[in-house]
């Protein structure tokens, strides 16, 4: 099973647009994203896709976002988000205060061995890495304000493997 992973679009909406025409071509469903949507109007864009959200540090209209998100059949959590996806175990998390403590809390959760995937955001970093049996990815930042790199993921269960995306 294929999925596409986003985090932190931070009302980029050309960038979110940009993205899921491609995840659609790519023919990939499912979209786990790791918080910063930030507005309800962007998480409207990701309609005709499954969803699973969590918020963010700065998703700050938080019962609105709720309503868009029942009104979507989109699951949006506060952080942690527990999924099993065919079978596959996937933790969500958005991050905690600084660097060091988002990729502890993410290390954490890896090396418990409960899950198959950690998805992790925040940072506006693009990781893949392996800890244990247990992939790690932050798809690095969906917005491009802080690296000028925007990027999405692309998630292998069955492989346990991902490929940051670039979008041009």
């Amino acid at each position: 099973m294929k999925i596409a992973v986003v985090s932190d679009s931070h009302d980029n909406l050309g960038n979110i647009r940009r993205a899921v025409e491609d995840i659609k071509k790519r023919q990939l469903n499912v979209v786990v994203h790791a918080g910063d949507i930030i507005s309800p109007f962007a998480l409207k864009l990701f309609q005709g896709l499954k969803l699973y959200a969590v918020f963010g540090n700065n998703d700050g209209e938080r019962l609105l976002l709720s309503k868009i998100a029942e009104k979507y059949g989109f699951t949006l959590e506060e952080q942690p988000l527990f999924l099993t996806l065919e079978g596959y175990r996937v933790a969500v998390i958005h991050g905690v205060d600084g660097a060091d403590k988002t990729r502890r809390f993410a290390y954490a959760l890896a090396k418990s061995g409960e899950f198959d995937a950690v998805i992790y955001g925040h940072l506006h970093e693009a990781e893949v890495k392996r800890i244990g049996s247990t992939l790690v990815l932050n798809p690095g930042e969906l917005s491009g304000y802080l690296s000028g790199k925007a990027s999405y993921a692309v998630l292998d269960l069955e492989e346990l493997s991902a490929e940051i995306v670039l979008l041009k």
